[in-house]
């Protein structure tokens, strides 16, 4: 009994001081101190409870979630579209895009009622064209490529045949075909 109240006296709740503090013995403190649960909880309770992610950059990749975040949000969506569009109507969207605009261009100028009444108001119209130069040539090119007029050309030229002259070139290759015949 005496002992052991000369223990509680004098050791217990006294550190082991008569050791040297030693790089080991620093490095067990410390792991001993993370690895105790109560450190650890409360640890989690002033450092990372209630902040949520916060801590963490806001990178262009977070940024874009969040905005694709609320966009999602059924309460913006109709915010938006209580401010929008109500009270517009979808008609008068729909006809503003200009997709639609050259749609019904398209529509209009393919349409066979505009074309026929388009036809009968020129028809009123109508006046002749004085011949320009340009359609006096279109004209000229016509007959020179229209092979009808080539062989009337040619069957008018055909009682005028004039013989060509003896040229340098015709006689050697007259001297050649008697050579070759010759041979």
């Amino acid at each position: 009994k005496e002992y052991k109240k000369d223990f509680e006296e004098s050791m217990k709740g006294r550190n082991l001081t008569g050791l040297e503090v030693t790089p080991s013995l620093l490095h067990v403190k410390y792991a001993t101190k993370i690895a105790s649960e109560k450190e650890y909880r409360k640890d989690l309770e002033e450092g990372v409870k209630g902040k949520g992610l916060t801590a963490l950059e806001e990178t262009p990749d977070m940024l874009r979630a969040k905005n694709a975040t609320q966009i999602l949000n059924e309460k913006e969506y109709k915010r938006a579209l209580e401010q929008e569009i109500r009270g517009k109507g979808l008609t008068e969207l729909a006809l503003e895009t200009p997709d639609f605009l050259r749609a019904r261009n398209a529509t209009d100028i393919a349409s066979q009622i505009k074309y026929k009444q388009l036809a009968e108001m020129e028809k009123a119209n109508y006046t002749s064209v004085v011949d320009t130069p340009e359609i006096i040539h279109a004209q000229q090119v016509k007959n020179l490529s229209s092979q009808k007029k080539y062989k009337e050309d040619a069957e008018k030229s055909m009682p005028y045949y004039v013989p060509v002259a003896d040229t340098p070139e015709m006689q050697r290759v007259r001297e050649n075909q008697k050579n070759f015949s010759n041979v």
